[in-house]
C-alpha cells in the first residue's frame, strides 16, 4: 500500500500566531473602550462645564442689570391677579383651620391621610388654587374598597366647609394597596 500521508509542520506555529492575533485585538478592543469610556465622562464634564458657565453669566448679567436700576425700581410690585390671590389666602386662615379640622370628621373611621399639598404644581395665578389630599384605606373583608373611596370622595362634595372654597373635589387616583387589604387613593380639589 501506497499512502501518502501531509504533515503540516507549520500547524502549530500558526495556532500560536492565530491565539496571538487573538490577544492583540482583544487587548486593543479593551483599550479602545477604556479610552472611549474615559473620553464620554470627560465629555460630560465638559458639557456641564459649559452649562455651569452658561448659567453663571445669566446671573451675572442680572446681578449687574439690577445694580443698575434704583433702588426703588427693584420693588416687587404684583399684578392685580397676584394682589387678589394674596387677600383671598390672607382672608381665609379661619376657613383653613376649619377645613383641616372637619377633614378627620369627614374621613371614614378606617381611613388615613398619608399628605395634604395645597398648590402641588405650584402655579401662580387663578390656578393656584388645588388642594391634594393623598390617603390610605384599609378594607374588611368582603366590602368594596371603591365604593368606600367614592364615598369619602362624595362626602367632600356635600360637605360646606370643601365644596365652599372648592366646586370641584374629584378622585384622582386609585389602586389596591401593596399588602391588598385596602386602597390607596389621590383626591384633587379645584
Amino acid at each position: 500500500m501506497n499512502t501518502v500521508f501531509t504533515i503540516n509542520f507549520r500547524r502549530e506555529a500558526y495556532q500560536r500566531e492565530v491565539a496571538k492575533a487573538r490577544r492583540r485585538a482583544l487587548h486593543l478592543g479593551l483599550w479602545v473602550l477604556n479610552f472611549g469610556a474615559l473620553g464620554v465622562i470627560i465629555g460630560l464634564y465638559g458639557l456641564n462645564c459649559a452649562s455651569l458657565a452658561n448659567r453663571t453669566r445669566m446671573l451675572e448679567r442680572q446681578v449687574a442689570r439690577l445694580r443698575r436700576q434704583p433702588a426703588n425700581a427693584a420693588e416687587w410690585r404684583p399684578g392685580l391677579l397676584e394682589a387678589n390671590e394674596v387677600e383671598r389666602h390672607l382672608r381665609s386662615p379661619r376657613a383653613w383651620r376649619d377645613r383641616l379640622s372637619r377633614l378627620p370628621v369627614i374621613l371614614p373611621p378606617n381611613a388615613r391621610v398619608t399628605s395634604l399639598q395645597y398648590n402641588p404644581d405650584n402655579l401662580s395665578g387663578g390656578g393656584a388654587a388645588k388642594f391634594v389630599i393623598t390617603g390610605e384605606l384599609r378594607t374588611e373583608a368582603g366590602r368594596d374598597r371603591m365604593q368606600q373611596v367614592m364615598s369619602f370622595v362624595g362626602a367632600l362634595s356635600r360637605d360646606s366647609l370643601f365644596s365652599a372654597g372648592y366646586p370641584n373635589i374629584r378622585l384622582v387616583t386609585t389602586r389596591a394597596s401593596p399588602s391588598g387589604d385596602g386602597a390607596e387613593f389621590v383626591v384633587e380639589c379645584r
